[in-house]
């Protein structure tokens, strides 16, 4: 940086040794060093596997003990609203992988917030034969409501560049393997009026089976590369040093 009164300002260099790619930038480039980025990603991809893994042996314990399956769904929905918290706002600054943008924000808030707002919704008004009616529309609604808050966090961390390269886009890859299927399917039982309660297609039962798996997949993978992101990230190097006219 130059200026004719303050004279000229260079930034320390970076370590060689400091591992940094091109898949973790900064603010002026993916050298740069972001303060708190490492253990960002870290923690949330963490949370991310957490989550799967608790969402995926839910069901399992269902049989079991229904304590112990309710406490694996609180523990897989409370994981993953806190990934998704920890990714928004970061772990110190510049740990956030969409800038705290305020569109970015506020849709991993709705992602994060989301399910307990349906449950707090099911303790005013609980499941009867006069509320049916209400929950097919709202399931609908609230599907809705989540996956456009999910589109919109991953372009918006797409979009940030803290994330750089062909791994800004695997959250919206993650988020068309989880979603897809589960949507074909709806389209295919609409389309063809099919009442799953009565007939099971093969073709449904399949995009039915390759959305739970990609559900348990999608976020495992995340959050692998999260922790290896997390160990390539640059370490912060410094303030700027002025070299010219010499510091007093």
């Amino acid at each position: 940086m130059t200026d004719a009164a303050d004279g000229v300002t260079v930034p320390p260099p970076v370590p060689e040794d400091t591992g940094a790619p091109g898949d973790v930038a900064g603010p002026t480039g993916p050298a740069r060093a972001r303060p708190g980025l490492g253990r960002t990603l870290m923690v949330g991809g963490v949370l991310l596997i957490v989550s799967a893994v608790a969402a995926f042996a839910a069901p399992n314990a269902f049989g079991a003990s229904l304590p112990f399956h309710t406490v694996l769904y609180w523990a897989a929905v409370v994981a993953f609203s806190m990934s998704v918290l920890v990714f928004a706002f970061g772990i110190g600054r510049g740990g956030s992988i969409v800038e705290r943008r305020p569109l970015g924000v506020t849709a991993a808030l709705v992602l994060a917030l989301w399910p307990f707002a349906e449950r707090l919704l099911t303790w005013a008004m609980p499941f009867e034969e006069s509320t049916t009616e209400f929950y097919q529309v709202w399931g609908y609604v609230s599907l809705t409501v989540k996956i456009a808050a999910a589109i919109v966090l991953v372009v918006q961390i797409a979009r940030a560049g803290v994330v750089t390269g062909r791994l800004r886009w695997a959250p919206a890859w993650a988020l068309a393997a989880v979603v897809v299927p589960q949507i074909l399917a709806q389209v295919l039982l609409i389309a063809m009026g099919i009442d799953q309660s009565r007939t099971e297609v093969d073709g449904v039962i399949l995009l039915f089976g390759v959305g739970q798996l990609a559900s348990f997949a999608a976020p495992v993978t995340l959050g692998i590369l999260a922790i290896v992101l997390a160990q390539r990230a640059p370490a912060p190097s410094g303030e700027p040093v002025q070299i010219y006219p010499p510091a007093a």
